[in-house]
């Protein structure tokens, strides 16, 4: 078992017009290595060429120059993708490569805080694409394998290719797509460059937390300069950013868990709602139509600071004519802070009176009777990611040769402090969801907690809270690692057959997900449960951690809903905890204490790959052809530990219809293998119908890996939900003997430049999926207070069924001569894939009440549409980004499902001298909230609002 820390401390081208140098080699580094060895070769100087041309076309302005280089990049792959190739280093307008990359066709985001983060291709998912950098894994803290793009600083990066269709020669894991980032390399970039950017941000919605900060700033230099070293060249590049910003957010939230019921309780009669059945099990509670219930529903306002720190740096030495090696490196580090303050439905499910249920089981709207939870949460999360990769190429007569070597690493590590207080007795309440994003909450009678308290009912007022205090601290650590070799060779032949291609892979990923880090009792020398409390909230310390104001003017004012000016009482967090635990530091491990628990997750995935793959351009009559054939074979080796140990459950003393688990005894080590082979043959083929038209068809199969997380062979434990029985506390993390989706595929494109700066593409693309999942429901036996206890779980299982992914995708792109441009696509995908609900809850399978979910990240409508204008020194544009709904899963738990979304930005600069251009940006222009539903497609779960972002800074370039 690894150690871990414990807590936080082508072939050769065939086209009428060539390519600027830059471009084609900046373009060579964007592809994959296998890829990019069958274009290698001397760099072509066309500036005499071009300049010399009668026919030349000179673009002009910054946009139209990256859709130049963008379009030429496309019209080189050996597959059918898209690109986006900046002119220059820090062309690229956006602030990071995920807005950047939302731009391409097909392309769509997850957004997160405001900014786009995991990316889909073709409206599939990140589920089914894969990510590389310069040809690389890359690891991710994250809940699986997505990558958060957000991490990358646009300026840093020099463009980025997707390819839709694949070859043997890629690295194995994209159904929907790969997208691939490029970083510069000096000697092909071929001038030295100094370029400085400074960029001042404002957050609206920073400007309405209390002493918040709604400026930020964000700075980016980059230094780039090649040198002779004995009789070859050498180049070195290295960039840099600094981000100081924050995250604001205005959320509504619920639990994770929604359970079915069909009860009428009312008030008074002390009951949790549930589903009735007979003997037989024939429903028979006193609802005509089941429902489905939260456990809790929050309110929460939360202050926010969010650090970001970057840097990237390439060397490029070529010796000789014939060798080449090349090293890059990336780093960046997250620090992100959120200050939580919740008030809460505690008792979600207590003596329901539901008044309007749709026909999924949503509830509507509902009266209920609960204790108001006051939360203060505290919680710190950094992450740390470092790229390394090394690659050496030499050629010797029609023979290339290149090893690479890769190693990814990124560690998450969140400490969070939970602080609660609540209500001694229960008020009377009403909800309605009915049209909001925010439901509205009605106090309908507050008699009781008044008489308790002998004060007027006031939620600004902390001494109305004065009941269950608890304090808990909760760590939570996620290490992916990867280390990666390479080894590919190419012969160049001529004739039908340009060149083959062979190669080898080893990858090695090791993911911990180090979770359930529950409050570190010193004294017992266990974890789990709540921190003894050596003072209350009426001690000093706690008094003098009460705020008197709220920590949001105006919560919600994005949302319309009639609790839009929520208040409630606030605590300072950190200070809140010291006072009731002892001291800041209250909870964590000591050093050498494991914190390994039955909530973790430790999974090791070794891929070995060969490929073999024939290049040709031929002509077929009189239409030049171009494309390869080949075989790409991996045998994964998977290997999953689970730890499990037995409980102890006690009733909660401050609520006896819930139950307090706590691990007891040593952890026993569980370890699951298992292991498969992907055969994935591939063919490309481009038709050259005229010198500005081509038709592209390709013929693949393709897999998509599950995340790491759902191959866990550990238990999930939710110890923070108002819970009635052991069944529904207890669920399984993942399943160890879960295989990749495979995929047979088949694209045809056809794709019409008709100008540097215009063109037409056309797709179309179908996918059969031989691979499916469903939900098995299973009896696990636990050693609960000494004695065996069975409960039921459900996890995620192959299955046999086939579906079908049928889809096509419109771009069309144009610049007039007069300076307005436009940039549009749009993708539809249709298909009749089934993820049904993975939980089990109290012994009812929630895939028995719901409809099953389709792909994970799967909108049927993806559209972007940009318009901008641009002249020599003034560039301005505009672009809408919209998706329509799509199933997010978030590990193992109730099918989510996003509302559909549409993201309005603006960009401009403008050059103030030569070498100094003034940038202007606007972000979520129209306030777009993420709004989410579980476990049907209609029942609020989650609204997250984050207001719109100004940015204004400059450029300045030597």
């Amino acid at each position: 078992m690894r150690s871990h820390s414990n807590f936080l401390n082508g072939t050769k081208p065939n086209h009428i017009r060539l390519l600027k140098s830059a471009l084609l080699l900046g373009t060579m580094s964007l592809i994959p290595q296998g890829a990019a060895m069958a274009q290698v070769g001397e760099p072509q100087d066309t500036s005499e060429v071009l300049s010399d041309d009668p026919n030349t076309i000179i673009v002009t302005g910054e946009i139209a120059r990256t859709i130049e280089n963008s379009l030429e990049a496309k019209r080189q792959l050996d597959v059918i993708g898209d690109a986006i190739v900046g002119e220059d280093i820090g062309d690229l307008p956006d602030l990071s490569v995920a807005e950047t990359l939302e731009r391409i066709v097909g392309v769509t985001s997850d957004r997160f805080k405001g900014g786009a983060s995991e990316l889909s291709i073709r409206g599939l998912g990140a589920f089914l694409g894969s990510s590389y950098i310069n040809g690389r894994e890359v690891s991710s803290g994250s809940d699986g394998r997505d990558v958060n793009f957000g991490q990358f600083p646009s300026e840093l990066i020099n463009g980025a290719i997707i390819y839709k269709s694949q070859q043997a020669s890629f690295i194995e894991g994209g159904v929907s797509g790969v997208i691939e980032l490029q970083t510069l390399r000096p000697l092909d970039y071929g001038k030295q460059r100094i370029q400085i950017q400074a960029l001042g941000g404002y957050s609206d919605y920073e400007d309405r937390v209390v002493d918040g900060d709604p400026f930020n700033y964000r700075l980016t230099a980059s230094y780039v300069d090649q040198f002779k070293l004995g009789d070859g060249d050498i180049g070195i590049a290295i960039g840099g950013q600094l981000r100081r910003d924050t995250a604001p957010e205005d959320i509504y939230t619920s639990s994770s868990t929604y359970r079915p019921c069909n009860t009428i309780e009312g008030v008074d009669q002390s009951n949790n709602c549930a589903f009735d059945t007979d003997a037989n099990g024939v429903p028979n509670g006193a609802s005509d139509q089941f429902y489905f219930v939260s456990n809790q529903y929050i309110y929460r306002a939360q202050a926010t600071e969010a650090n970001r720190d970057a840097i990237l740096g390439a060397v490029q030495y070529a010796p000789t004519p014939n060798l080449e090696i090349n090293l890059d490196a990336q780093y960046s580090y997250r620090d992100d802070i959120e200050e939580r303050a919740n008030l809460v439905v505690a008792d979600g499910r207590r003596d329901i009176v539901p008044l309007v249920i749709s026909e999924t089981g949503a509830l509507l709207n509902w009266t209920g009777e609960t204790r108001l939870e006051n939360q203060t949460v505290y919680r710190q999360r950094t992450e740390e990611y470092v790229g390394l990769g090394g690659n050496i190429e030499w050629r010797t007569g029609p023979l290339i040769l290149a090893i690479d070597g890769a190693y990814s690493q990124t560690k998450r590590r969140q400490d969070e402090l939970d602080m609660r207080i609540r209500t001694n007795r229960r008020v009377l309440y009403e909800i309605d969801k009915r049209g909001l994003n925010v439901p509205n909450l009605i106090l309908t009678d507050v008699s009781a907690v008044e008489a308790n308290t002998g004060l007027a009912f006031d939620l600004d007022n902390h001494d109305i809270y004065d009941n269950g205090a608890r304090a808990r601290r909760r760590l939570e650590n996620i290490d992916d690692e990867i280390m990666a070799f390479r080894f590919d060779a190419t012969y160049e032949m001529g004739g039908f057959i340009d060149s083959l291609q062979a190669g080898v892979r080893y990858g090695d990923r090791f993911r911990l997900h180090d979770d359930g880090i529950d409050s570190f009792n010193a004294a017992t020398g266990e974890f789990g449960g709540s921190l003894p409390l050596v003072a209350g909230y009426d001690s000093r310390g706690a008094i003098d951690a009460r705020q008197d104001f709220f920590i949001v003017d105006d919560l919600y004012e994005g949302a319309d809903t009639p609790i839009e000016g929520l208040t409630f009482a606030t605590w300072d967090a950190r200070a809140l905890f010291a006072a009731l635990t002892g001291g800041p530091d209250v909870g964590l491990p000591g050093d050498g204490v494991s914190t390994r628990s039955p909530d973790d997750a430790e999974v090791t995935e070794k891929t070995y790959a060969g490929y073999v793959q024939a290049n040709f351009d031929t002509q077929f009559g009189s239409v030049p052809a171009r494309g390869n054939v080949g075989v790409r074979v991996i045998r994964t080796d998977i290997t999953s530990v689970g730890i499990s140990s037995d409980l102890e459950t006690a009733p909660d003393p401050q609520d006896p219809n819930s139950l307090i688990i706590t691990r007891v005894g040593e952890p026993t080590v569980n370890t699951e293998t298992n292991d498969f082979t992907n055969v994935l043959p591939s063919a490309n083929l481009i038709l050259e119908l005229a010198p500005d038209k081509l038709l592209r068809l390709a013929a693949y199969r393709a897999i998509a890996r599950p995340d790491q997380e759902a191959l866990s062979a550990g238990l999930d434990f939710d110890n923070e939900a108002d819970l009635g029985d052991l069944g529904s506390i207890v669920s399984a993390s993942g399943n160890p003997f879960l295989e990749p989706l495979k995929s047979w595929n088949a694209d045809v494109s056809f794709e019409w430049y008709a100008g540097p700066t215009t063109s037409l593409a056309i797709a179309g693309y179908a996918k059969q999926l031989s691979t499916g999942f469903r939900t098995d429901v299973t009896p696990l036996t636990l050693i609960v207070d000494g004695a065996p206890q069975q409960v039921v779980i459900g996890r995620t299982v192959n299955s046999d069924d086939k579906s079908r992914l049928l889809g096509f995708e419109v771009s069309a792109q144009h610049k007039f001569d007069f300076g307005v441009g436009f940039q549009a696509s749009y993708n539809f995908a249709d298909s009749n894939f089934e993820f049904p609900d993975p939980t089990v809850v109290s012994g009812n399978a929630i895939a028995d009440f719901t409809q099953p979910a389709n792909i994970p990240g799967y909108s049927k409508h993806t559209m972007n549409a940009t318009a901008f204008y641009e002249t020599s020194n003034f560039s301005a544009r505009v672009a809408y980004k919209w998706r329509s709904d799509y199933f997010k899963p978030f590990r193992t738990t109730q099918n989510r499902f996003t509302e559909d979304q549409g993201f309005l930005d603006f960009s401009a600069s403008y050059d103030i001298l030569n070498n100094l251009q003034l940038r202007f940006q606007v972000l979520n222009i129209l306030d777009e909230p993420n709004v989410f539903y579980r476990p049907t497609r209609d029942n609020l779960a989650q609204s997250d609002y984050s207001g719109t972002r100004y940015f204004l800074g400059l450029r300045g370039r030597f």
